[in-house]
């Protein structure tokens, strides 16, 4: 709907000038609720000043029925909507639509995207959560969005780590009673076990010499297809991938295909032994590579590592030999990618391009990293902020505000912790540094999902207590009946509720879920002083009804974009 009366205003002005404008030119305005700096651009061509032509052009321009009327101030066209038809116009498209407004038309296009897709050598860490969280939120934005999303998981499961901790079983190496000890609680979970075994494996792997080849020499068998090797290498993965998959599960982030790396081994010869053919290909001291700096990738060392000395594939053979095959399956590929890979992508995508050949385009989401309440920690060493500490600390939090402020059911606080937790992650623009701040995320003041879910919880008590059953209300038999006489508040809740499919269509095309996560803010807060400002319930004849529409229609705005983020909405907080 929101969409559609900018492109009535677009076609409008097209009409009145003959000139071809982008949607993207009719923009927002604190003065009006749209404006046009067409006659700026037009100055130059009709020798005519801006204000001189914006006033000729507000005689001509024929506006679309909600448009109530133009004025020309200072060169800019501004255009005022009648609320009286834009909210029924609104109200309309929401109530018939339900769970699908804001939904956008179909695409023919396929997307196939890649998330997540840590190592399996233990639990999933804070720091990366933020990768699963903004991959899941874009998986289902698109689909929202109308394209068809296939999700992705790479699983190195032949790689060095994964090789230390096999080699560590093998031998029998004891785990550290100190770091078992200070993940107790979790020492049953099959990831946590696997990064025990890692802590004191990667210990002899960096003091024995003799246990570090013994690694190397596993490595080796497993590529070249020894498949006794290669399944004990497997045996980790699949081990600490079941942990993982506990923890998504408690997420509710879940995956298409889960793909191995070791699926890839035979293919990655293939790779080499046509990059080797290149003009491009360098062997040096640190193994088989490409040269390359004429595409703008210079290296410290002279080649970009394929092979190493050992003739063993590095993790990027492995990739491309992994995205060749993924091109296959859609008509976009999508990654999301940690900011310290952005170099290791450009390699992937150059050689995919300029090498292979490729055409289906490759697309990346690069994030910031996450600080978490300014601890050092260290894998190698057995620290780390897993993510199940993160959860349960999050509902003992969310239980403890519950009972502070005497709202809601125990029984939700998972909804209010685990909600906090994404949506303080991805309300920043991805490539920013967060730090995690616990009073930030469960506050019910601030930019956090507790707010935006009360204002919801919030909309349903109101809807609950009402006399007039929201549902019971006919469009087309009380649109004479309802009081269109707006107040501010209203108008603003309306207009913003109307953006909804505009801004996931933003959120989708720049590939930004944080977009989304500010809106849900900005509508909860426009919700807050409508809700402060204007009497609903026993309101009066035709104002009553007409504002049960708007908190009704903010209800399942707020309950969709949440949806999108992978946020529960309470009924009761």
């Amino acid at each position: 709907m929101y969409i559609q009366i900018k492109e009535n205003i677009r076609k409008s002005l097209e009409d009145a000038t003959k000139e071809q404008i982008t949607l993207d030119e009719i923009q927002e305005s604190e003065i009006a609720d749209f404006t046009s700096t067409l006659s700026f651009k037009l100055a130059s061509k009709r020798r005519k000043s801006p204000v001189d032509i914006a006033e000729e052009l507000v005689q001509k321009i024929k506006p679309p029925k909600v448009v109530e009327h133009i004025e020309a101030v200072n060169g800019y066209i501004n255009f005022f909507l009648d609320y009286s038809e834009f909210i029924l116009l609104v109200m309309d498209d929401i109530k018939s639509k339900e769970a699908e407004y804001g939904k956008l038309k179909k695409k023919k296009e396929k997307i196939v995207l890649e998330h997540t897709s840590v190592n399996p050598s233990g639990p999933l860490h804070v720091g990366r959560l933020r990768n699963s969280i903004i991959g899941d939120s874009l998986v289902r934005i698109l689909r929202f969005s109308g394209y068809e999303v296939e999700t992705h998981y790479y699983v190195n499961d032949v790689g060095k780590q994964i090789a230390i901790i096999a080699q560590g079983f093998k031998e029998g190496v004891e785990p550290d009673k100190n770091v078992v000890d200070r993940y107790k609680k979790y020492k049953s979970k099959p990831d946590f076990q696997i990064f025990f075994e890692y802590v004191a494996s990667n210990q002899q792997f960096e003091s024995n010499e003799e246990f570090q080849r013994r690694v190397q020499d596993l490595i080796k068998r497993a590529e070249y297809g020894d498949q006794k090797s290669l399944e004990e290498i497997k045996q980790v993965a699949n081990t600490c991938l079941n942990g993982q998959k506990e923890t998504f599960k408690e997420l509710d982030i879940s995956f298409d295909y889960f793909d191995f790396e070791s699926e890839y081994i035979k293919k990655v010869r293939d790779v080499i032994d046509f990059l080797m053919e290149s003009k491009y290909a360098k062997t040096i001291d640190e193994g088989f590579g490409l040269d390359l700096a004429s595409f703008g990738l210079k290296k410290r060392v002279e080649a970009t590592i394929l092979a190493r000395a050992d003739h063993t594939s590095v993790y990027l053979a492995k990739d491309i030999a992994y995205h060749l095959e993924k091109i296959k399956r859609g008509d976009l590929l999508i990654n999301v990618l940690g900011e310290d890979h952005k170099f290791e992508f450009q390699e992937l995508k150059t050689i995919l391009t300029e090498f292979y050949d490729i055409k289906v385009p490759l697309d990346v989401v690069h994030f910031s990293f996450v600080n978490f309440e300014g601890e050092q920690l260290s894998t190698r060493l057995g620290q780390i902020a897993s993510v199940d500490e993160l959860i349960d600390d999050a509902i003992e939090k969310a239980k403890k505000e519950i009972k502070k402020r005497e709202i809601a059911s125990l029984d939700i606080a998972p909804w209010i912790g685990i909600g906090a937790i994404k949506y303080h992650l991805i309300k920043r623009d991805p490539l920013k540094p967060i730090t995690f701040k616990w009073e930030e995320a469960l506050s019910f003041d601030g930019e956090s999902s507790p707010y935006i879910q009360y204002a919801h919880a919030r909309s349903c008590r109101i809807l609950e207590n009402a006399k007039i059953k929201v549902e019971d209300i006919d469009m087309n038999e009380i649109i004479n009946k309802i009081d269109l006489n707006l107040k501010t508040e209203e108008k603003k809740l309306i207009k913003l509720i109307a953006r909804f499919p505009e801004i996931i269509e933003k959120s989708a095309k720049e590939l930004k879920p944080n977009l989304i996560a500010n809106y849900l803010y900005e509508l909860a807060s426009e919700f807050s002083r409508f809700y402060k400002n204007c009497r609903v319930l026993d309101a009066g004849k035709g104002i009553e009804e007409r504002r049960l529409l708007l908190v009704d229609a903010t209800r399942k705005v707020i309950k969709n974009g949440l949806g999108l983020l992978g946020i529960e909405a309470p009924e009761r907080m």
